[in-house]
């Protein structure tokens, strides 16, 4: 028999189960803690990373205070990001969803990034690489900003997201593509192509029209489709004045060039300011650049594998150790050669990493078309 004390406690334990978890951001956890929680919760692994990478999202509804408790207790051990709310708490799951990509400053930490990569979407390295190596490096879509968050405080390089769908793109026309396709294509796309660097493109196109070219072509292999938001550029500086006050603190604080070089610098112009920076940023810094009258100039690249040449070598063999990370073995310079070019394409990163150590190696490394 049930006493009215024992009905109170019912009540009082029912009246409790209106507590929900809520995962705000992957935080230091790593996928591994998506195979946790499925073997408990008895789920599939993939609706778990789902729930990690969409963050903030809902893992567990109506339960008890003490239940709550322990399971943030659990969950924050795992590195999740959660908060516990009551029944009267506003939760908003409200999230947009972006593609996230990787630019690396420094190509020489390659190999970290790699490795930072890997744990964080737990796979292997050699997918990690292959992400990256496919312009414009996108490692991760239709996650969470949250997630993007999440990866800018556990990789030692740029992150970049934005909402695909808000996006503006580029389409690249393959070099096979007839007067009478590119035409067709730039009636759906309601833009005339241009050439640039021996390339048909058209710039600036909006979401819906792109995947309306890409539906249309893709399968036969005519067009590339580029994310502008993630895509990287060059900034060259074409003119400043070595007098001008503005424009030394501008070329000594944003750039990091001494002020005894800035003569040389003047009479070598045009230079390089910034190499495979974001776009974006890119068009940023030159908006600035051109408020204070510093001329520059942005260089897109739309062919995104290279030729490696190198010249002046002192020890060949040294060159061949470095080559050898993705040269095959019969094309890599032989003993007492003080020249090389590459025979086949590089893909781009892989150029400038393979470049930058070369350069190391007191050679002239040059990546050219």
């Amino acid at each position: 028999m049930i006493h009215g004390n024992d009905y109170l406690v019912i009540i009082k334990n029912l009246s409790d189960m209106n507590h929900t978890i809520v995962i705000n951001s992957i935080g230091t956890a790593t996928p591994g803690a998506s195979k946790v929680l499925s073997d408990v919760l008895k789920v599939p692994q993939d609706y778990m990373l789902k729930l990690l990478y969409n963050a903030p999202s809902v893992l567990f509804q109506k339960v008890d205070k003490d239940t709550a408790a322990k399971a943030e207790d659990t969950l924050t051990k795992l590195g999740l990001d959660v908060s516990v709310c009551a029944a009267d708490d506003t939760i908003d799951l409200t999230s947009e969803q972006v593609d996230i990509s990787v630019g690396i400053e420094n190509v020489l930490d390659l190999p970290k990034v790699i490795e930072q990569l890997a744990t964080f979407l737990g796979c292997k390295r050699a997918e990690v690489l292959n992400l990256l190596m496919k312009e414009p490096g996108i490692v991760l879509g239709n996650v969470s900003a949250a997630t993007a968050e999440a990866l800018k405080k556990r990789v030692d390089a740029n992150i970049h997201y934005s909402n695909p769908r808000k996006d503006l793109y580029t389409l690249i026309l393959h070099d096979d593509v007839t007067d009478a396709q590119r035409k067709k294509i730039e009636k759906i796309a309601k833009s005339i192509a241009s050439k640039q660097q021996g390339t048909y493109i058209i710039e600036e196109i909006p979401y819906e029209l792109a995947q309306q070219v890409w539906r249309t072509y893709q399968a036969e292999n005519r067009v590339r489709l580029l994310n502008q938001s993630h895509q990287t550029a060059h900034l060259t500086l074409s003119d400043f004045e070595v007098d001008n006050r503005k424009h030394v603190a501008f070329l000594m604080e944003e750039v990091g060039m001494p002020m005894e070089i800035l003569p040389d610098v003047h009479q070598a112009l045009p230079i390089t300011l910034f190499e495979n920076i974001n776009r974006k940023h890119a068009a940023e810094i030159a908006d600035t650049c051109i408020q204070l009258g510093i001329g520059v100039e942005i260089k897109k690249d739309f062919g995104f594998h290279k030729h490696l040449k190198v010249d002046d070598i002192k020890d060949a063999e040294a060159v061949a150790q470095v080559l050898s990370q993705f040269i095959p073995e019969e094309n890599l310079p032989q003993a007492g050669v003080k020249c090389w070019e590459s025979q086949s394409e590089i893909p781009s990163l892989i150029a400038r990493y393979l470049q930058a150590q070369l350069e190391q190696l007191d050679c002239n490394p040059e990546i050219t078309d």
